[in-house]
């Protein structure tokens, strides 16, 4: 493979293109684009060295993918990407046979790649991973486990965030030329060979090895990964193309695993992300001219973040965990406010569960903010360490429900059953801001055991109401009087059945509206008083039908012998697509004319 200027000179051209793609298609359909910028010239390299999809490359996360699906094939569909039947936001092998492995949730890479790499010894496996996700448990498990028993694996950190200082920069990327020159390859090659034949005496052969190592741990303190059976290329700066492919193509030929260290810059080559990182991590469309977002309304995790800046004002036992997303989860002023009681864990949800369970059996009151999507990661840790010990932790679950177009990898719609499945929790869903702020003022005296309180991306709903009655536990409301038909609702749809209440009322299907916010404990009070007055009973929730709030009422009923139908109006699958959050609700029957449909269908059923 011949690197020459032209060729190099080429490439950059490339790069450029693709940067300039990337930041059109993004101000429209939003997505992640920081850490795309970041790895234009390292995919480019990737993909020119290695031959693909022969040999399989796997993103930890896929988020930073976007580069890699516009040079496999996929560059015409681009601009429909993150849309309703369009190009995914993670990587996904049922849009390509580039993508081998389905990527939404960090730490996984690792661990299919060693299996991988494993099944296909003939092939190179290339794994991409972040600096942030390198850190996770799952990560560090297969890091163990790999040992040097893959010879085929390569290992790729994309190092975005570490300060490397001038002195130790410079010496690195010496010490990283040097790493992958012929001299300093055959002088290895040379050396181990004599060892290998017992041609040296046993002092020698420890010579020759400390040696080698401590000339590394000198140079290269992340050569520990050596430690672990790696063979250690870096540090290496990931938007020099030509360094990148001769690194790569050295690589190649080595007998691994191989372990290389990438240096590169988030947001590169748009200087609204170079210097807004954060902000254009994920971002909803934008102005690229100026990078602003279009403001909407107050959020509930605006409306979360603000009430416990509240609560914590005048409570010091207050505490907020949040696992690497402090800010997306509304926390960024508590953090500023009370940063000593604002505990960011990083990408381990577990962790940052268990940690709670430590405040809390110590006195504390501890907030964990998550979406619902990455909740999923800490299961052992909510049934062991929490609900087992009853212990008063407050799950504070974002985005639930359809989130929208991040896809199916991060659908907020298993935290109803999986919480309703483990013992000691109770599960809430607000309907309104308001009702949000009255649940924390509640939740922050109560002691009985673990709280879970589930509200859904986007902004706040409010509901004009003339009621002075707070939230209470085990308790539910009537919002409208009607007859023959009863609507039970959580959360989130409570806004979707009064946006076609006056379309059933012209079909005749009008019926008393109950928002049932407080999922577990049921209001069985009401079950046993009013359900025998309805001759239609319906349920209606934005999560997975198995095991969720229905289920949890038909539970009841059979407790109670009562021979009463219901009427299930949820989630049948667990795999929903990307697109926008109001078609998909749409396309899934939980919203306008679908609903509707969805209702009559029901009924017409029943008779």
């Amino acid at each position: 493979m011949r690197v020459d200027k032209e060729y190099i000179d080429k490439l950059q051209k490339e790069s450029q293109e693709i940067r300039d793609t990337l930041v059109e298609i993004t101000s429209k359909n939003g997505g992640h684009l920081a850490p795309n910028l970041g790895v234009v010239e390292l995919t480019q390299s990737i993909v020119e060295v290695f031959e693909l999809p022969k040999d399989k490359l796997l993103f930890d996360v896929g988020h930073q993918s976007y580069v890699y699906k516009l040079l496999t094939g996929r560059k015409e569909k681009f601009k429909t990407l993150r849309t309703r039947d369009g190009i995914g936001p993670f990587s996904d092998p049922k849009e390509s046979n580039f993508d081998f492995f389905i990527a939404g949730h960090a730490g996984s890479a690792l661990s299919a790649g060693a299996g991988i790499a494993k099944a296909n010894p003939e092939n190179k496996v290339i794994v991409v991973i972040g600096d942030a996700s390198i850190a996770n448990g799952h990560s560090l498990e297969a890091l163990n486990n790999i040992g040097e028993n893959l010879k085929n694996l390569i290992v790729i950190l994309n190092d975005n965030e570490m300060s490397i200082g001038k002195n130790v920069g410079s010496l690195s990327k010496f010490f990283g030329r040097l790493m992958i020159s012929n001299v300093y390859m055959n002088i290895r090659k040379d050396v181990r060979s004599v060892i290998s034949r017992g041609k040296v005496g046993k002092q020698v052969k420890n010579v020759l090895e400390r040696i080698e190592h401590s000339v590394k741990q000198f140079f290269l303190p992340s050569s520990i990964s050596e430690v672990l059976g790696y063979q250690f290329l870096g540090v290496i700066d990931g938007h020099n193309l030509e360094e990148l492919i001769k690194t790569l193509i050295v690589a190649k030929e080595m007998e691994g695993p191989v372990f290389i260290h990438v240096k590169t810059e988030k947001g590169k080559g748009y200087q609204l992300a170079e210097e807004n990182k954060e902000k254009f991590h994920g971002i909803s469309p934008f102005d690229p001219e100026t990078g602003e977002v279009e403001l909407g309304g107050k959020t509930y995790s605006n409306i979360f973040g603000s009430k416990l800046v509240e609560l914590a004002e005048n409570d010091r036992s207050i505490y907020a965990i949040s696992a690497a997303m402090v800010k997306g989860t509304g926390l960024g002023e508590f953090q500023s406010r009370f940063e000593d009681r604002c505990i960011d864990v990083g990408i381990a949800e577990g962790h940052g569960v268990t940690f709670s369970a430590g405040l809390a059996i110590s006195g504390k009151k501890p907030y964990v903010a998550i979406y619902s999507t990455f909740f999923q990661r800490a299961l052992d840790q909510l049934i062991h360490d929490v609900g087992l010990q009853n212990l008063p932790v407050k799950f504070i679950i974002d985005r639930a429900g359809i989130v929208g177009e991040d896809g199916k990898t991060h659908q907020g719609i298993h935290d109803i059953n999986m919480f309703l499945s483990m013992p000691n929790y109770r599960v809430l869903a607000p309907a309104t801001g308001t009702e949000l702020r009255e649940m924390l003022e509640f939740s922050k005296d109560f002691k009985e055991g673990p709280l879970a309180i589930r509200f859904p991306r986007g902004n706040a709903f409010e509901l004009e109401t003339t009621s002075k009655s707070s939230f209470e536990l085990g308790r539910w409301k009537e919002i409208k009087k009607g007859k023959k038909n009863l609507y039970l609702v959580t959360g989130a749809m409570l806004k979707e059945i009064l946006d076609i209440e006056e379309e059933l009322l012209r079909k005749g299907l009008d019926g008393t509206i109950v928002n049932c916010s407080s999922i577990r404990p049921l209001d069985v009070n009401f079950i046993l008083n009013e359900f025998s007055k309805y001759e239609n009973i319906f349920t209606f929730e934005d999560g997975y039908e198995r095991g969720g709030f229905g289920n949890e009422i038909l539970r009841v009923l059979n407790e109670k012998k009562m021979k009463i139908n219901i009427n299930i109006i949820a989630l049948d699958s667990v795999s929903i697509p990307h697109g926008s959050r109001n078609i998909l609700l749409e396309d899934y029957g939980l919203r306008g004319k679908k609903l509707i449909e969805r209702i009559e269908g029901s009924i017409n059923d029943g008779k």
